[in-house]
C-alpha cells in the first residue's frame, strides 16, 4: 500500500493529501417560530460562536449554498422545477461579507426556497476529486422543505471537525461553543459521536450514513429521537 502511495504522490506532486478518517461530530435540530437560522439577524449572530470551530481549519474554509427560485414549465406550465431555478452566488470563501451575501442576497424574492448551505474545507468538489474527506464540514439544513404547518424540527446545524484538529482535552471549549449555536437554533434533539466519515453496511458491501448525506437517517420524528441505526454507533444525547 505505501508502495502506492509513493507513486501516486509522483504523479500527482503535492497536491494528495491524507485525509482524516475519524471525526468529532455534532447535530442540532431546533424548531424556529418567527426567523430561521439562515436569516441574516440570526445568521449574524452564529458566525462569532463558529469561528472558534472555523480556525480549526488549516485553510479559510468555503461556503456553498443551494437555494432556488422554482420555475414552471411544460403544458400550460404544470410542471414545477426547483432545479431549474436554482441561484448562483459565485465563489464564496468565509468572510462576513459572504455570510451575509448567502442569508440575504434572493431571500426577498418571491417563491424563494432554501435547502441547505454547507462550510466545507477542503469543499466537496475537492474531495470527489481527490478522493478523501475535508478536515472540517459544517451544514445548515431546512428540514421543513414539505411546509408542514406544525413540524416537530424544521432547521439542523451539523458540525464535524477532523480529528487530527484538536484534541479530547480541548474539545470542552469548542463544545461550550456547540451548546451556545444550540441556544440560537432552538434545539430539540442534540447530540455527538466520534465516528468515521461512513459506517460499513449491514450487507457487508459498500457503506451507508456519510455525514456527507447531511441529516437524512439521523432522526426518528416519531419519537423526536435518534435513529436506532445512530444510537447502535453510539450517539450520545447532549
Amino acid at each position: 500500500m505505501s508502495i502506492v502511495k509513493n507513486i501516486l504522490k509522483k504523479l500527482k506532486g503535492n497536491s494528495i493529501k491524507e485525509y482524516p478518517e475519524i471525526f468529532y461530530s455534532y447535530y442540532l435540530f431546533g424548531l424556529y417560530e418567527n426567523k430561521p437560522i439562515w436569516d441574516w439577524e440570526n445568521w449574524s449572530k452564529c458566525i462569532p460562536i463558529l469561528q472558534p470551530i472555523i480556525d480549526l481549519s488549516p485553510e479559510t474554509p468555503f461556503i456553498k449554498t443551494e437555494q432556488s427560485i422554482p420555475v414552471t414549465y411544460g403544458k400550460d406550465n404544470q410542471n414545477v422545477s426547483f432545479n431549474k431555478g436554482g441561484l448562483r452566488f459565485g465563489r464564496m470563501v468565509w468572510n462576513d461579507k459572504n455570510n451575509e451575501k448567502w442569508t440575504t442576497k434572493y431571500c426577498n424574492e418571491n417563491n424563494w426556497t432554501f435547502f441547505d448551505t454547507e462550510i466545507a474545507f477542503p469543499t466537496r468538489s475537492q474531495c470527489a476529486k481527490n478522493g478523501g474527506n475535508p478536515d472540517l464540514f459544517i451544514s445548515v439544513h431546512n428540514q421543513n422543505l414539505t411546509e408542514s404547518k406544525a413540524p416537530l424540527i424544521n432547521q439542523a446545524i451539523t458540525i464535524h471537525i477532523g480529528a487530527h484538529l484538536i484534541n479530547e482535552s480541548e474539545l470542552k471549549k469548542i463544545e461550550d461553543n456547540v451548546f451556545e449555536l444550540a441556544k440560537l437554533l432552538n434545539t430539540k434533539v442534540a447530540g455527538k459521536i466520534k465516528r468515521p466519515s461512513s459506517y460499513k453496511s449491514d450487507l457487508g458491501i459498500g457503506y451507508t450514513d456519510s455525514f456527507w448525506d447531511g441529516t437524512h437517517g439521523l432522526l426518528d420524528l416519531n419519537e423526536l429521537d435518534f435513529s436506532e441505526n445512530y444510537k447502535r454507533y453510539g450517539i450520545e444525547k447532549i
